[in-house]
């Protein structure tokens, strides 16, 4: 019994959302203080944004809160107990040995589940951290991807205007002018097929034998 003596329920705390460090703003204006303490808010609007592991994250600091409330009162039970063994009657001390009993299976419980809810905080933490990461490698990504196709048009817009400017004032290359040249040279597809086509039909009436009406 001597490791609930030693236990300090304290150091099973609550959990923020996120790590703060450092204390958190002081109210240096207490009246002021005790005047936004009375004022009522409209929660409703901000009910449908809260996360469902938000949501257990609150339940588990308010489950935490209300255990080492019990904890500590079942400790105070057991200390008044033990020293009913010692400076009451036969019935007081069997009635004392009872309540140890009871406090101390009832700490024994408190104790395992206050272990057991920081592992889930623990991991929820965790949780948050991992969920954190992904969605700032992801951002970062889509970031970094938008960044790089804007450079790439940027670059490509400066050369576009650079080649325009070197056309009005020397000509095209002659690379571009031998490319014109050559398909100016060049009939059109369609013509070409005429043509083709119509000699054939030419070549063929020619070569063809008349017959000789005579014969038959």
């Amino acid at each position: 019994m001597d490791e609930f003596e030693t236990f300090d329920p304290a150091l099973f705390g609550l959990w923020a959302e996120r790590p703060v460090y450092g204390d958190g703003p002081a109210m240096e204006d207490a009246a002021l203080a005790d005047e936004v303490r009375g004022v009522l808010l409209e929660t409703k609007s901000a009910e449908g944004a809260i996360s469902p592991a938000e949501e257990l994250r609150g339940l588990l600091n308010e489950m935490t809160v209300e255990m080492r409330d019990q904890f500590a009162t079942f400790r105070r039970m057991r200390a008044s107990a033990e020293k009913a063994l010692t400076d009451g009657d036969e019935a007081a001390q069997k009635l004392a040995r009872a309540d140890m009993k009871a406090a101390t299976d009832a700490m024994s419980l408190i104790v395992r589940t206050l272990e057991k809810v920081d592992g889930l905080q623990r991991q929820l933490a965790r949780d948050r951290e991992l969920e954190a990461e992904r969605a700032a490698d992801e951002g970062g990504y889509e970031e970094a991807k938008a960044r790089f196709m804007k450079l790439i048009e940027e670059r490509a817009n400066e050369n576009a205007v650079r080649l325009y400017e070197a056309w009005k004032r020397d000509g095209p290359p002659p690379s571009v002018t031998e490319l014109l040249e050559r398909k100016a040279s060049k009939p059109p597809d369609s013509t070409v097929g005429a043509g083709e086509d119509s000699g054939q039909g030419i070549g063929g009436f020619d070569q063809t034998p008349a017959r000789d009406t005579a014969d038959t």
